[in-house]
């Protein structure tokens, strides 16, 4: 199995967003879905839309954040994996 990080992710044309503040609500238009995203899930999503690559999103995120490189990589497979699992994110 691929390891996600290894993929090519972009949001769905059936995801729709909305900012309210730091965190974004996001509506999944043909499961009639709602998802929230804290504040760094927001910065994910903002950067996947930005067309950065996963591992420069990790990057990014353990410097900003002064978290391990390891500890950014596992969470951000989980979050990867479950905006995926629920069509949010597709393969681009």
């Amino acid at each position: 199995m691929t390891d996600i990080l290894h993929s090519r992710l972009v949001p769905s044309d059936q995801a729709i967003e909305s900012r309210v503040g730091d965190e974004t609500v996001l509506l999944h238009l043909e499961n009639e879905t709602y998802y929230g995203l804290d504040a760094v899930g927001t910065s994910i999503w903002e950067m996947l839309k930005q067309g950065m690559a996963l591992g420069s999103i990790c990057s990014a995120l353990a410097e900003e954040f002064g978290v391990p490189r390891e500890t950014i990589e596992a969470d951000t497979r989980l979050f990867l994996a479950e905006l995926k699992a629920h069509g949010i994110l597709i393969d681009g």
